[in-house]
């Protein structure tokens, strides 16, 4: 067993007293974005997979909800012409920050009502970031939007979590260790939470916790997220519905199709879309 390994299962086996829900304030979950940078500002599987697309396609790149600018630096970097959309002006500030050569256009806006100028060859929307638009007339806000920056032609890609239906299913009251990120001061922190799901809404609420390693002691406020999950044919209506045409679906960022035996083992649900080069209807 690694230290890490050890350090977890100790926090594991020895929780903070549980809270039921509600029972203290929660902090917003993108309004510290040092800490969201250290936690979750590393590559990750999907960037090999937009960065492709990126060099499948003409015209500049959109990187919509970019958060800490994950995506969007390294897509700058390898040599594109990159904008950067985030709502958050902490976030869109602490992206900036890091972008020395000042390779990315960044902007503070809603992706519900993008209005960036010029066209796009290629709209990005990574780390699920479709699924905080909870509400049907959000999500199609959204979608809309993007249709509306891209130059005939070009491409949306996304992904979202995978609903399934055993996870859906799952209510996690006291809550279970998720992962661990290094903080700033190189202390190991231990990401843990609970989850219930409304399946009305298709909403699950998230509340999450970080402590530290070594006693246990919180390392941030708690947070409160909620997320929606979407089902395959769902989205391929309102994609429709937005106009896009869907090129592929997938069920991994290695571009394993979608199929009745794929969904079942599936790590995400991955889309790649078109705006068709007519729009005339």
């Amino acid at each position: 067993m690694t230290t890490t390994e050890a350090l977890e299962r100790d926090v594991l086996e020895t929780p903070a007293d549980p809270q039921p829900f509600e029972a203290q304030p929660f902090a917003d979950e993108y309004g510290d974005p040092a800490r969201y940078d250290l936690e979750y500002g590393t590559a990750g599987a999907d960037l090999p997979f937009y960065a492709a697309l990126a060099e499948q396609t003409e015209g500049p790149v959109l990187d919509v909800a970019t958060g800490t600018g994950r995506i969007a630096l390294a897509l700058a970097e390898a040599g594109h012409d990159v904008t950067a959309v985030d709502v958050s002006a902490a976030m869109v500030e602490f992206a900036c920050a890091k972008d020395a050569d000042e390779s990315v256009s960044w902007i503070e806006q809603d992706a519900r009502e993008l209005k960036v100028r010029g066209k796009f060859g290629l709209a990005v929307l990574a780390g699920n970031a479709l699924q905080q638009f909870v509400s049907n007339d959000d999500r199609t806000a959204v979608l809309k939007a993007v249709y509306r920056q891209l130059a005939p032609g070009a491409t949306f890609a996304f992904a979202i979590r995978f609903p399934h239906a055993s996870e859906l299913a799952r209510t996690v009251e006291t809550a279970e260790i998720w992962h661990s990120y290094t903080d700033a001061a190189g202390s190991q922190v231990i990401v843990s939470g609970t989850q219930r799901y409304d399946a009305v809404a298709q909403v699950m609420t998230h509340e999450t916790f970080r402590q530290f390693a070594v006693d246990g002691t919180p390392a941030a406020a708690p947070t409160a997220t909620a997320v929606r999950y979407s089902f395959p044919q769902e989205l391929d209506a309102a994609l429709s519905a937005a106009r896009f045409e869907i090129e592929a679906t997938y069920v991994d960022f290695a571009g394993t199709p979608l199929t009745a035996e794929t969904a079942a083992t599936a790590s995400a649900l991955v889309y790649v879309c078109r705006k068709p080069e007519s729009t005339k209807r």
